[in-house]
C-alpha cells in the first residue's frame, strides 16, 4: 500500500444498492491507511455525466444498475474514459464474464461477497499503480520493454511463491500474461506453455508443431498510417489469428514487435500446414490497406512452419529457431507465402 498512503483516493462508485453502498462507504471511511473522496451515483447515465465534468482516480463499478446491465455496463464507461482504473465490483459471479471483462481493459472483477476490504483496497492500490505503469509505457518503446520485462520477473516470482493461493492472484496471472495491445498472450505465457507442451510430447512421443507468422513491410505500414492505426492493425490481425485456430488447447501468442506464434500441440507438419494456409487467408479476407508494399495493396503476412517428434533432453528453443528458419526462407522467397521446414528437427 506504500504508493497510496497519505493520498486521497478520488473514487466514483456506480451502485443502485443503497444497503451495499453505504456499507462500502463506511468501510472506505474506516480506512486509515487511505483517504477516499468518494463520489456516489446510481445510474450509469449518471456515471457517464460525473466522468466527463471531473476527473477521478478510480472508479468502483456493479454491473446491475437501472439503466444497463452486465459488460456492456463496464464497455459504455471505458468507451469515455479508456484509461481511467475500473474495478467492477458486483454480485455476478460469472468466471465467463469476468474473463471477458479482464480481456476487454478492466482492472480486476470482484465478487462482493467474497470480497473483504483487504482484498478491495489492494485491489483498487494495483488498478492505480498499473494504469500509472501504463501511461509511462506510451513514453517510449524503450521504457515499455523495461517495464514489462520488471512486471513479468515480480509475477513469475509470485506466482511459483503463492500459485493458485487466492482467486486475486489468479485474476493477477491472467493481466501479466495477455498482451497489452493485441490482447492474445505474450512472451511469458509462451515460454511457459511452450516448456510444458514439450515435456508432454517428450513422454508421449507425440508430434509438436509451431507456425510463426510476421506482418510483411509493417515498419512501412507504421510509417505510412502511424503507430496508432498501427497498434489496431496488430489487434486485428492477433484477433484474427486466434479466432482461426479451432483447439481450446493450442495458443497463439504475440512474440514480440510484428511477429506471433502458433503451438500446435500433438499436429503434424501436414496439419500444420493447413492451419497455417487457413490463417494466411484469414488475415488476407481482411482486406487491410497497405499501399506502400511492393508486395501487394493489401496487408499480408509470411509464416514459417516446423514440426517435430521431441527427444529426451531437447530444446523447445531448436524447434522455435526451426520455424523462425522456414519464416526466413520465406521472406527471401517474396513473402506473402508459407515455407516449411522440411528436415525433421534432430536434438
Amino acid at each position: 500500500m506504500s504508493n497510496i498512503k497519505q493520498k486521497q483516493i478520488k473514487t466514483l462508485l456506480v451502485e443502485n444498492n443503497q444497503e451495499d453502498a453505504f456499507s462500502l462507504r463506511k468501510k472506505l471511511a474506516d480506512t486509515r491507511e487511505v483517504r477516499f473522496n468518494l463520489t456516489h451515483v446510481e445510474r450509469l447515465e449518471k456515471a457517464l455525466q460525473c466522468l466527463q465534468q471531473e476527473s477521478f482516480d478510480v472508479v468502483l463499478l456493479d454491473l446491475s444498475l437501472p439503466d444497463s446491465h452486465g459488460l456492456a455496463t463496464f464497455l459504455s464507461l471505458e468507451e469515455i474514459v479508456p484509461n481511467l482504473p475500473i474495478v467492477l465490483l458486483t454480485t455476478l459471479n460469472d468466471e465467463s464474464l469476468a474473463l471477458e471483462a479482464i480481456r476487454q481493459g478492466a482492472q480486476d472483477y470482484l465478487v462482493k461477497e467474497q470480497t473483504t476490504i483487504n482484498v478491495l483496497l489492494r485491489s483498487i492500490n494495483y488498478a492505480i499503480e498499473r494504469m500509472h505503469h501504463v501511461e509511462k509505457l506510451f513514453q517510449s518503446e524503450e521504457r515499455l520493454q523495461q517495464i514489462n520485462r520488471e512486471l513479468e520477473k515480480r509475477v513469475k516470482k509470485c506466482t511459483f511463491e503463492l500459485k493458485y493461493q487466492n482467486q486475486e492472484l489468479k485474476k493477477l496471472f491472467l493481466l501479466a500474461t495477455t498482451d497489452r495491445i493485441t490482447g492474445i498472450a505474450n512472451r511469458y505465457r509462451l515460454e511457459d506453455f511452450l516448456e510444458r507442451e514439450w515435456g508432454d510430447a517428450i513422454r508421449n512421443q507425440v508430434p509438436l508443431s509451431i507456425i510463426m507468422i510476421d506482418i510483411d513491410r509493417f515498419k512501412l505500414y507504421n510509417d505510412t498510417y502511424g503507430h496508432p492505426q498501427g497498434d489496431r492493425c496488430l489487434r486485428q490481425v492477433a484477433q484474427t489469428i486466434d479466432a482461426t485456430i479451432k483447439r481450446s488447447k493450442d495458443l497463439v501468442a504475440r512474440y514480440g514487435g510484428e511477429e506471433f506464434i502458433v503451438i500446435l500441440p500433438n499436429v503434424d507438419i501436414d496439419g500444420a500446414a493447413v492451419v497455417a494456409e487457413n490463417i494466411r487467408s484469414q488475415v488476407k479476407a481482411l482486406n487491410i490497406a497497405h499501399a506502400t508494399s511492393e508486395i501487394s495493396d493489401r496487408l499480408t503476412i509470411s509464416l514459417g512452419v516446423a514440426s517435430t517428434i521431441p527427444a529426451h533432453n531437447s530444446q523447445a528453443s531448436n524447434l522455435i529457431m526451426t520455424a523462425d528458419r522456414a519464416l526466413y526462407f520465406a521472406k527471401q522467397h517474396g513473402r506473402n507465402r508459407i515455407e516449411i521446414y522440411q528436415n525433421q528437427y534432430q536434438n
